[in-house]
């Protein structure tokens, strides 16, 4: 099969490939297991990645860590060659044996290198993939699970926001920020949107957030003053970090929480003086990581409560743009120079 095959290193859209890349195959499965980086050369004494669907895919949805694991700034290293894609919506062709039952449905979930889903198959394992409502369309459904999930546990399990609280979301149009906003809004909170030109700062505001700056009009930490007030933010739901983050600290109230679940504005060091001098609160949020056997739980609770939202009419994933499969390197330039908002999804 062909696909978006990373050999090397550099930007995405000058590095990804149009080539024949290996087919995910039972045999490949043997000598993968899994960690946070996804699917890698199991050496001796590990376990064998045990539980996988293959699935073909339909749709599948652009993302950060597609930039950044092409220039090597993606917090694990990824072995290469790989094909990136980390999310899809996809029809069960194959499975392993105990998951059999799975074949024929359609999943939305995500996909590990290096068999990612920017190609014809990709792989998926449990917890991270779900059988995609019959509400959801293919664009929806391929950029539902990363975004929605992640999002809650920065929002509800990690940063613990309450009814009535003031909350800033940093890069409020972006993927996986505006699935924060609308978890913050449906828990009752007064939600302070940070996002960049009009037709964002449009985007948030239908989202309902309550208040939001254009950062490319004024000073963002100066106009959060002056909308809300001085140390007047509870929570900092952060998927941006580097000098916006650093900048945003300064506004939180006593006991306040920044909670670090991204770094699409670079990682710089934080100083221990910040937090225990101000009795702030540092917390950090990576899906999936460390949970151990109670991953499973985690991630099914999580799914559960935002499909709930979506009931309601509380949630829903905010695909903005849809390309075809070639057109992915050039929707990811346009991601990188932040001339997207929502989702990007790409059809087969």
């Amino acid at each position: 099969m062909k696909g978006w095959v990373v050999r090397g290193t550099g930007n995405a859209w000058e590095v990804f490939e149009w080539r024949e890349a290996p087919e995910p195959s039972h045999d490949a499965m043997r000598e993968l297991t899994v960690d946070l980086a996804g699917l890698r050369p199991r050496e001796s004494g590990e376990p064998p990645c045990g539980s996988y669907v293959f699935v073909r895919v339909v749709a599948c949805a652009l993302a950060t860590p597609d930039i950044t694991m092409a220039t090597g700034e993606y917090p694990v290293p990824i072995v290469r060659p790989y094909v990136s894609g980390q999310e899809a919506v996809g029809i069960v062709e194959e499975t392993s044996p105990d998951l059999e039952h799975w074949v024929g449905k359609r999943v939305m979930g995500f996909t590990p290198q290096p068999f990612g889903s920017f190609a014809r198959r990709a792989v998926m394992f449990p917890p991270a993939f779900y059988e995609a409502p019959a509400s959801f369309s293919d664009e929806e459904a391929a950029a539902f699970v990363i975004p929605s999930h992640t999002a809650y546990h920065a929002v509800h399990r990690r940063g613990r926001v309450q009814e009535g609280e003031t909350v800033l979301v940093l890069g409020a149009a972006g993927g996986v920020p505006s699935s924060a906003l609308q978890l913050c809004v449906a828990a009752g909170c007064r939600v302070v949107a940070v996002a960049g030109g009009a037709e964002k700062v449009a985007f948030c505001k239908e989202l309902g957030a309550q208040v939001v700056i254009d950062h490319q009009r004024a000073e963002f930490d100066e106009a959060v003053r002056r909308e809300v007030g001085d140390h007047a933010v509870d929570v900092i739901i952060d998927f941006v970090q580097g000098e916006p983050g650093k900048r945003a600290r300064p506004l939180l109230a006593v006991e306040g929480r920044h909670v670090l679940a991204g770094h699409a504005g670079g990682l710089l060091e934080i100083h221990p003086n910040e937090f225990y001098l101000q009795n702030w609160t540092l917390v950090g949020v990576c899906m999936g990581s460390g949970y151990g056997v109670d991953g499973m739980r985690i991630e099914e609770e999580s799914h559960a409560a935002v499909l709930d939202l979506v009931g309601k009419g509380a949630y829903r994933p905010t695909v903005t743009r849809v390309v075809p499969l070639e057109g992915v390197p050039g929707a990811l330039r346009d991601l990188a120079e932040r001339r997207t908002m929502g989702r990007v999804v790409a059809r087969l």
